[in-house]
């Protein structure tokens, strides 16, 4: 009898760790996000997240900074504010940000480009192989850039205004000829509102000097990688702001897409 309380015991012991297992690594693998894309629509610009704690949960995303402090990207687990000077700084890790993506990048799908490519192009070839559209994907390009477009956000001052019309007095950049690192989401259409519908995509240069929200891009040649998950966390901040914030409002996919300059 006391034999067999041991073998329960002891499988019960095994079952929970693997179950712990299993969620750990789901956890590992999941699309985080910090708040919704309506509320920076609507003007809730105020942090509730440091950057430690985003880094927690992922080594490669995007996303703001309190008071819209500039553009962020998360890259190889370091996270970097994109001022509205098109420079880039490491961010400390007790910045804030209102709003971020971030997951552990594990590619399971790369391709190399070794021809022009425009916008459309690139994102009509990751769609064809980024075939689930109802999940959500992290890609990632890094190689030459022939021509790109990116634009900063620059810090505002209550009372917020929408970002409809922030991005009226944006600071916006063209380079050429660079080597550079532009990765972001491709969210589904439902997830109008949580995200933005189809690519949001964030660049930086290979020295980590400069980068943004990228508007308009030629590739030239590198690679590209894909990355998938079914699981999504949203964290949602607790204040009165965002409380009193009309969502629904904030989720146009029109105004979205004006905003984030498609």
């Amino acid at each position: 009898m006391h034999q067999d309380h041991e073998l329960t015991f002891a499988t019960a012991v095994a079952s929970h760790r693997q179950a712990a297992l299993s969620n750990a690594e789901e956890t590992a693998h999941e699309y985080y996000q910090a708040s919704l894309l309506s509320a920076i629509m609507q003007g809730v610009y105020d942090g509730t997240l440091s950057i430690g704690e985003l880094l927690e949960h992922g080594d490669f995303g995007l996303g703001t900074f309190n008071a819209l402090d500039g553009e962020m990207i998360v890259l190889d687990g370091v996270a970097y504010r994109l001022d509205g000077e098109g420079k880039a700084n490491v961010a400390s890790d007790t910045d804030l940000t209102p709003y971020a993506a971030v997951i552990k990048f594990r590619p399971t799908d790369a391709l190399d480009l070794t021809n022009d490519v425009s916008k459309q192009a690139f994102e009509a070839q990751l769609d064809a192989r980024a075939a689930e559209r109802n999940l959500f994907y992290a890609v990632c390009f890094t190689g030459r850039i022939k021509h790109i477009k990116f634009r900063n956000v620059l810090r505002q001052d209550r009372p917020y205004k929408p970002l409809l019309e922030v991005v009226k007095s944006q600071a916006e950049f063209e380079l050429h000829d660079v080597d550079g690192i532009i990765l972001g989401f491709r969210c589904p259409d439902y997830a109008v509102g949580i995200g933005v519908p189809g690519y949001h995509l964030h660049f930086i240069s290979s020295d980590r000097k400069t980068g943004g929200h990228v508007l308009d891009y030629t590739l030239a040649s590198g690679r590209i990688e894909i990355d998938h998950t079914s699981s999504l966390h949203l964290e949602l901040p607790e204040t009165p702001a965002f409380s009193e914030a009309n969502l629904t409002a904030g989720a146009s996919e029109d105004s979205i897409q004006k905003a984030e300059g498609n």
